[in-house]
């Protein structure tokens, strides 16, 4: 398009409230990552898509320091022992200023470096290397685009089977929305979605009915052998509360997905968790301003779970992703409707005095009536 800024117009690297909270998002999930897998890996690899020029135009970091100073700090802590991470880059200006960016960063348990060539190339690459080690390191990608060429679906179903690998992805919905069915947006198109599945939403008139078509459209391609969880955060653009993007993670494990969602609603002020069930604002306006023990949530539990048995865990995996509740509040709630024998709850480990922890643990059953409580 001609009036397209190029990627490295200074007017694109002012830093914004959307870029603080992206990584506000990425520090604090980052933070649990290494945490977490540094217990028992290493190295750790951190690779950063469309990494840009390292900094803004008033001096903040780009993600390429957010993430090696992140990695620092938890290998200064003890986990993990190594971290690398891999930049790319395809402007050439933003390369140049990237390389001189990461040129000066030096710490003894963390490599980084950078490569000229598009996302999809440098991804692939690293990965098939990756595949040959044993064990395959855990990998977080991340794949920020101005737009939305450049992502291939095939490139994420590459990266995503690999063992321990998680993909947060910058789905620019307004950008697909505003040129959604133009002839020269359509292979991008193809290409992100993995086929013209993209097509459908082309029958939706009005732009949030666009807008949540097309991100059900890529979650149910995701989930269809890609990703057992894509959890989406919705990005305002203005009060006006227009979406200019969401931030999608993609994970196997259901441990990441609910540190991610943690991470999300933690940055949530401006900005919305949207559910990829897609619930409208007033809903979630309403969940988030409720108190223990979450009435709303506890009559989503009956109504949805009427007559089943499932475990604490597999009540988070599986309904977790829907809203704005966390774990404490799901806690809570069960409790809450445990002790008024709206549910049956069995436990399924023992204190070493033989009786039955307090509070809720994973394994523990829950049973629902078959009955509705309505509250």
């Amino acid at each position: 398009m001609s009036g397209e800024l190029a990627d490295h117009d200074p007017r694109k690297w002012i830093y914004t409230e959307h870029a603080r909270a992206k990584h506000a998002i990425q520090r604090t999930y980052l933070g649990a990552w290494l945490a977490i897998l540094g217990t028992h890996f290493s190295p750790l690899v951190l690779f950063d898509g469309f990494a840009g020029r390292g900094h803004y135009e008033g001096g903040e970091d780009g993600s390429p320091l957010l993430f090696f100073k992140r990695a620092a700090e938890a290998v200064d802590s003890g986990r993990p022992a190594r971290v690398f991470i891999r930049c790319v880059e395809l402007n050439q200006h933003n390369f140049a200023d990237l390389q001189s960016v990461i040129a000066g960063l030096q710490h003894p348990g963390v490599l980084i470096d950078a490569r000229h060539g598009t996302f999809s190339e440098q991804a692939v690459e690293s990965a098939l290397r990756l595949r040959t080690r044993t064990p395959v390191p855990p990998v977080f990608w991340t794949a920020d685009p101005y737009g939305f060429r450049g992502v291939p679906l095939t490139t994420i179903r590459e990266l995503m089977s690999l063992p321990r690998s998680e993909v947060l992805i910058t789905f620019m919905v307004r950008d697909m929305r505003r040129f959604l069915g133009e002839p020269n947006h359509q292979e991008p198109m193809t290409e992100f979605f993995g086929g013209d599945a993209w097509r459908q939403c082309l029958d939706h008139d009005k732009a949030e009915d666009r807008e949540r078509c097309l991100l059900l459209t890529y979650s149910k391609l995701i989930r269809e052998g890609i990703a057992r969880f894509a959890t989406p955060f919705r990005v305002f653009e203005d009060e006006r509360r227009q979406t200019l993007y969401y931030l999608v993670h993609l994970t196997n494990n259901p441990l990441g997905m609910r540190q991610m969602k943690r991470a999300m609603i933690k940055e949530s002020q401006d900005m919305t968790f949207w559910p990829v069930t897609v619930r409208p604002p007033d809903q979630l306006a309403l969940d988030t301003a409720e108190q223990p023990p979450f009435p709303s949530l506890q009559r989503h539990l009956a109504e949805v779970y009427l007559g089943r048995t499932v475990t604490f865990e597999d009540l988070l995996n599986t309904d977790y992703p829907e809203g704005l509740w966390l774990e404490p509040d799901y806690r809570a709630a069960v409790l809450d409707m445990a002790k008024r024998e709206e549910i049956e709850v069995r436990r399924k480990r023992s204190t070493p005095s033989g009786r039955a922890p307090r509070g809720l643990q994973e394994p523990d059953q829950i049973t629902f009536s078959d009955q509705a409580h309505l509250g």
